[in-house]
């Protein structure tokens, strides 16, 4: 079983194996990703896994976003060359959580280390409509609370600068090289303090159409209102710009987001989901 190394140019020939939304980062900074592929070329597999705190002092991690194979020989290689690659990187940790994986996966990352077990999943599912709430949360906004499109290049960067000297970065490894427009510029909002982005609220449109917060910091005198400002104003925008059935992801990633959405989404439970982790 051979494997290949996917990138930008030849990832289109392995969408059998692929998703989507998972495969649309590949070529991103720290994205990684291989597929296991037979005697006739056709694909058989494919991984795809992200490193973690690789340009930080922190230890690196890795965390698998995607495991797809018929089993067998791809199952094998495929686990086989992400152990060889991650211990190349020097990653100290392993983990995953997919809501998607056969008994015969489940069974090949316990071999091969991982502690496996089910639970619920870490992401809850809303709806554009679930958030026209959150609208009243500031009925009237300031002008310092303006959209992503608003803004100018050089405020973005300066704005991601901004973060990133905070140590801020949400789920998004590598915000200091993506583009502006990676990210919704109608529905991500910010804040501007004395004419310097203060507070940040990005969210990414996968190319399913699916929404997900991926960045909330504030740091101005006002962080706290600031916070629910952006709230606000980019649930209006999404109420606005986009049909009432259109999905958000939410990932409760830390205990300020699981705090924040247990309040905001009183009674939402993620869907069941495997999760595994090796040291």
């Amino acid at each position: 079983m051979d494997i290949i190394e996917l990138n930008n140019e030849n990832v289109s020939e392995y969408e059998s194996v692929l998703e989507p939304d998972i495969s649309e980062s590949i070529g991103r900074m720290f994205y990684r990703g291989i597929a296991a592929v037979g005697e006739d070329n056709s694909p058989a597999g494919a991984m795809v896994w992200e490193y973690k705190n690789m340009e930080d002092e922190a230890d690196t991690d890795a965390e698998i976003y995607l495991i797809n194979s018929e089993g067998g020989d791809a199952l094998a290689s495929l686990l086989s060359e992400f152990d060889s690659q991650i211990k190349g990187s020097e990653v100290t940790m392993s983990f995953l959580e997919l809501e998607d994986i056969s008994e015969e996966e489940k069974k090949g990352l316990k071999d091969d280390g991982f502690e496996i077990k089910e639970g619920e999943s870490r992401d809850i599912e809303l709806t554009v409509e679930d958030v026209k709430s959150l609208m009243a949360l500031k009925k009237k906004l300031g002008d310092n609370v303006v959209g992503l499109d608003e803004l100018m290049e050089l405020q973005f960067m300066q704005g991601v600068t901004n973060c990133l000297f905070k140590g801020k970065k949400g789920l998004v490894e590598d915000l200091e090289y993506l583009e502006k427009d990676w990210f919704d510029e109608t529905a991500s909002s910010c804040v501007i303090t004395d004419g310097k982005v203060s507070g940040m609220f990005l969210i990414h449109r996968f190319s399913s159409g699916v929404l997900m917060p991926v960045l909330f910091h504030a740091s101005g005198p006002d962080s706290k209102i600031d916070l629910l400002s952006m709230i606000a104003f980019s649930a209006r925008r999404a109420v606005e710009n986009y049909p009432s059935d259109t999905r958000i992801v939410i990932r409760r990633h830390n205990a300020m987001v699981k705090a924040l959405a247990a309040k905001l989404f009183a009674g939402r439970t993620g869907r069941e989901a495997i999760s595994g982790c090796r040291g």
